[in-house]
């Protein structure tokens, strides 16, 4: 048994269907089909149940998949740690980031890692909350930089940042726009753009505020900037967390009180080996927030240095160090 075998196992796996499976992984149909039966022989069960090129696990192939991303992951942990042995001379560094900390708290961290560590192969993916946690987990990714959720808690642990509110964007003339908060309430006589409920941002809104806003969703649109447009040249209100909210010249964003809150943080897998290019990477993401403008999060809130944090979200409290506003 090989370990090109496992992770070929595992592709099929994900993807049900041969064709796409070798495509991924650079390979011919043929050779896959003839590792992937192989491996069977060798193991002595069908792993797969086979419907032309569409592939679905057998019981037996759900069971073994179990301790093969457990034995490539111990793997991928050792290939880690002997790399923290060369003081970060070479490696690989992934990282998974929502697009709002893409174009704001991102760049000059990445700046300063690559400047001090230009041997480590550091690699980006802008990505939706959910498929940060699930990368993580499935150990496609080394680190995550979004927020905190309920659903993560129980495979992943975190480092808060800071807090952030949500806010109301209107248009310049908009009749609340010289508002200086917007209550609840408020939110029911607007028509509201926001992002689909695919987002986990979304998902947040809807928990906090559902009463408020039901039956006055006009717009979804999944594109942050191009919500922000619309809302500058339109009747319509949208709601964001402010490390979203752009400076367009006739857009007002107004806090909604009581508040709404996120807490952004960086996430590693649960039980995971924390490469010293993790390390770094995470204390210089940490150095670079008050460049950035954003608040730090609260001594209280952080975890310690070589202390762990299991992933939590209080909507609705604010750090007391959170004073970011934007107007």
């Amino acid at each position: 048994m090989e370990i090109r075998q496992l992770r070929y196992f595992l592709e099929a796996a994900k993807r049900e269907h041969i064709t796409q499976a070798a495509s991924a992984l650079h390979i011919t149909q043929s050779t896959l089909s003839h590792q992937l039966r192989q491996l069977e022989t060798q193991l002595g069960t069908p792993l797969f149940d086979r419907v032309g090129r569409q592939v679905r696990l057998t019981e037996a192939g759900r069971l073994f998949s179990r301790f093969v991303l457990r034995a490539l992951r111990d793997l991928e942990d050792g290939q880690l740690a002997l790399q923290s042995l060369n003081d970060l001379q070479t490696g690989e560094l992934r990282v998974g980031v929502i697009t709002t900390y893409t174009n704001s708290l991102l760049p000059r961290a990445i700046a300063s890692f690559a400047t001090r560590y230009p041997g480590i192969h550091l690699h980006v993916e802008d990505l939706p909350m959910r498929q940060i946690e699930l990368r993580l987990q499935d150990g496609l990714l080394d680190i995550g930089l979004g927020f905190t959720t309920p659903d993560n808690e129980e495979h992943l642990d975190s480092e808060p940042l800071f807090t952030e509110r949500l806010m109301l964007l209107v248009k310049g003339d908009h009749p609340l726009a010289s508002r200086k908060t917007i209550g609840k309430k408020d939110l029911s006589g607007l028509d509201i753009a926001l992002q689909s409920r695919l987002y986990i941002s979304r998902q947040l809104i809807d928990r906090q505020l559902a009463k408020y806003i039901e039956g006055r969703v006009r717009l979804e649109l999944d594109s942050i900037p191009a919500m922000q447009s619309i809302v500058a040249h339109s009747h319509l209100a949208c709601m964001l967390f402010e490390g979203a909210v752009l400076s367009l010249p006739n857009l007002r964003a107004i806090p909604i009180e009581p508040r709404v809150t996120r807490t952004a943080a960086l996430l590693w897998p649960r039980e995971r080996y924390r490469s010293e290019a993790a390390k770094e990477f995470v204390m210089t993401v940490r150095a670079n927030l008050s460049v950035a403008s954003f608040p730090r999060a609260s001594d209280s809130a952080a975890a310690r240095p070589g202390q762990r944090r299991r992933t939590r979200t209080r909507e609705g409290v604010q750090s007391p160090h959170s004073k970011r506003v934007l107007s």
